[in-house]
C-alpha cells in the first residue's frame, strides 16, 4: 500500500532565493500576532509544558463560527487542512471503497485515500476550459463503493473555482457519497460555498490559516461540516492536534481584519499583474487564489524551473501533480517587487533560444 503512494514533493526553500513556489502570505503572519504570542509567553500564560487547553481550542472554534458565519457546533478544527483531511477519510474510507478526485489537484487527496486502504479514482479536467470539471463524468463514475469525491475550489495548481449550481448537481445526485470542498484559498476569491453545509447533509467544507492569515508554520486548518458528523469526527481525531502556540496565533489573526484585507488585496493585485505581464509571453490561466498557473510549452515545466532557480527565484515544477503534464509552472503572488523580478526572469528565459 506503501508502496503506490508517491512523495510529495513541496516547494523548494533555497536561502537567499526568491521564494515563489509554495502560495505563502508575502506580508507574512500579522504582527499583532507576533506580539500576542510573546506577550503570553514572557507573562507565563502560554505554557507550553501543558497540553493545549480545551477551552482556547473553544474559543478558536468560536472564532471560527463568527468568521464564517456558522454555529460553533459545525466547526472542527485540525493541524492544517492536512489533518482535518486525514481524519475525514479515516471516518469515511476503508478497505475496498472509492474517492473521485479531479486532476490535477492537490496529491495529498489521493496518499490519504491509498493509505486508508481505498482506491482513488482520477476525473480529468477539461484542459480546453481552463481546467473545469466534467460533473456529468463525476456523477457517472460513481457506484456503491464511492464514498468521497474532492473538490479544491480555487484548485491547486490551476486555481479555477467549481460554480455552486455544479456542487449542488453534485451533492443532490449522489447523497450517500460525501462532497468534500477544499476552500483553503477562498480569501482570494470572490464567494465561498460554506453556506452548502447547512442545506445539504454530505457536504463538508475546508479552511485553513496558512494562506491569507499567514500562519502556514503553525499548522492550523479547520472545517464547517454537518452537525450530525460532530462526535464521529471528535473521536477519530488525533487529541490536542492543534498546539497552544498556533491556537493563539489564528484566534488572534481573526481578529486582525485589517491585515487580512492588505494581504488579499496585495494577491489580488499582484495576481493581475502577472497575467497581464505573461499572458503575451505564455498562456497563462486565470486563477482566484495567490498563485497563477503558466503554460511554458514548448519548454518543460523542469528545465524553465531550473533556469529561473539558477537566477535566485524559486516557483513550483507542475509536473509532480498527476495529469498535469509536464510544461506548467504554478506562481506564487510575492511583493510587488519579487512579482517583477519574476516577469522580468521569465522574459528572459522563454524568449531565449536555448537555455
Amino acid at each position: 500500500m506503501v508502496g503506490k503512494i508517491e512523495e510529495y514533493k513541496p516547494g523548494k526553500l533555497i536561502e537567499g532565493a526568491i521564494k515563489l513556489s509554495s502560495n505563502e502570505n508575502p506580508l507574512g503572519p500579522s504582527p499583532e500576532v507576533v506580539k500576542a504570542i510573546v506577550k503570553s509567553l514572557e507573562a507565563g500564560d502560554l505554557k507550553l509544558s501543558v497540553y493545549p487547553w480545551e477551552g482556547h481550542e473553544e474559543a478558536l472554534r468560536a472564532e471560527i463560527a463568527r468568521y464564517v458565519g456558522f454555529r460553533i457546533g459545525n466547526i472542527v478544527i485540525g493541524a492544517g487542512i492536512d489533518g482535518v483531511l486525514d481524519t475525514l477519510v479515516k471516518i469515511f474510507v476503508g478497505n475496498g471503497d472509492e474517492a473521485l478526485i479531479p486532476i490535477p489537484t492537490f496529491s495529498l487527496y489521493e496518499s490519504l485515500v491509498t493509505i486508508a486502504g481505498g482506491t482513488p479514482r482520477y476525473i480529468p479536467r477539461k484542459k480546453e476550459g481552463n481546467f473545469t470539471i466534467p460533473v456529468d463524468d463525476l456523477i457517472a463514475a460513481c457506484n456503491d463503493r464511492t464514498r468521497m469525491i474532492f473538490l479544491g475550489s480555487p484548485n491547486n495548481p490551476t486555481g479555477n473555482c467549481i460554480p455552486e449550481a455544479e456542487v449542488r448537481q453534485l451533492a443532490e445526485s449522489v447523497p450517500a457519497v460525501m462532497v468534500v470542498l477544499d476552500e483553503a484559498y477562498v480569501e482570494f476569491a470572490d464567494s465561498s460555498l460554506v453556506k452548502l453545509v447547512n442545506e445539504y447533509e454530505n457536504v463538508v467544507v475546508l479552511r485553513t490559516f496558512s494562506k491569507a492569515f499567514g500562519l502556514a508554520g503553525l499548522r492550523v486548518g479547520y472545517a464547517v461540516i454537518p452537525e450530525w458528523l460532530i462526535s464521529t469526527y471528535k473521536k477519530v481525531a488525533i487529541p490536542f492536534s492543534v498546539n497552544s502556540v498556533a491556537l493563539q496565533a489564528a484566534i488572534t489573526a481573526l481578529s486582525d481584519k485589517d491585515h487580512l484585507r492588505r494581504s488579499i488585496e496585495l494577491v489580488k493585485s499582484g495576481r493581475s499583474f502577472l497575467v497581464d505581464n505573461l499572458q503575451g509571453l505564455s498562456k497563462v490561466y486565470p486563477s482566484k487564489a495567490n498563485f497563477v498557473l503558466v503554460d511554458v510549452s514548448p519548454r518543460k515545466s523542469s528545465e524553465v524551473c531550473d533556469t529561473l532557480e539558477k537566477k535566485g527565484i524559486t516557483v513550483r515544477d507542475c509536473s509532480s501533480f498527476r495529469g498535469a503534464g509536464d510544461s506548467f509552472i504554478r506562481i506564487s503572488v510575492g511583493t510587488q517587487e519579487e512579482n517583477e523580478k519574476v516577469v522580468e526572469a521569465l522574459k528572459r528565459v522563454l524568449s531565449a533560444k536555448r537555455f
